[in-house]
């Protein structure tokens, strides 16, 4: 055996004609971060168009052990990014109140929000890897004791609505354990926060008067 034919221990043979690795580099990684981040963007604003505000859209990456036996995410995890996103919309606008009413709204003390119905319409199965945008807004209040939020959920992969839903939260005194009045700094806020999209009518009605008809 000749010398050039001696290997280093561990070493084995490249076949003549096959590609050596190569890992991806630096550079590709942050174009495509670029690219995704723009489809994420185009995503967001797509929320906005549809009566969104801005500055109450959010972001929840998909996370592939949220899928079930039937190979999508299980249902139950629209309700918790929903969750997730009203929690982040409701700290987010407690930091244009007052640090009293703000504590009370984002930890449960004195005179704050709890949630008392839910209505979700599931759209579209979603698989990972995705990112799923979440506009949160107020509907018109029509009661001084509660506020129904309006969400919709918007996948950047398939630039389309999954989901949507209604949660009705209502004012709840959590030292007195009772129902309440939406303090009126709180209800001045939701109404800066309202959506303005073309249906403002609770899904959870439209879909008792279909009933109703049928």
């Amino acid at each position: 055996m000749s010398v050039r034919h001696i290997l280093r221990p561990g070493v084995l043979p490249r076949a003549r004609g096959v590609r050596m690795y190569h890992p991806i580099s630096t550079e590709e990684v942050l174009r495509e971060n670029a690219a995704y981040e723009a489809r994420i963007n185009e995503a967001e604003e797509a929320l906005s168009r549809r009566g969104f505000p801005r500055t109450a859209i959010f972001r929840q990456p998909v996370v592939w052990g949220e899928h079930d036996q039937y190979q999508h995410v299980n249902n139950a995890h629209y309700i918790r990014w929903f969750e997730s996103a009203r929690m982040r919309w409701m700290e987010r606008m407690s930091r244009t109140l007052s640090p009293e009413i703000a504590s009370n709204l984002v930890r449960g003390r004195g005179v704050g929000i709890i949630l008392a119905s839910t209505y979700c319409r599931y759209r579209r199965p979603v698989t990972y890897p995705d990112t799923v945008v979440i506009g949160q807004a107020a509907l018109p209040m029509k009661f001084a004791d509660r506020v129904t939020v309006r969400s919709q959920a918007y996948s950047v992969a398939q630039s389309a609505i999954v989901a949507e839903a209604d949660f009705e939260c209502v004012a709840y005194d959590y030292d007195r354990l009772c129902k309440s009045s939406l303090p009126p700094e709180v209800a001045d806020a939701l109404r800066a926060w309202t959506y303005t999209g073309e249906d403002k009518e609770p899904y959870c009605q439209k879909t008792s008067r279909r009933r109703t008809v049928s």
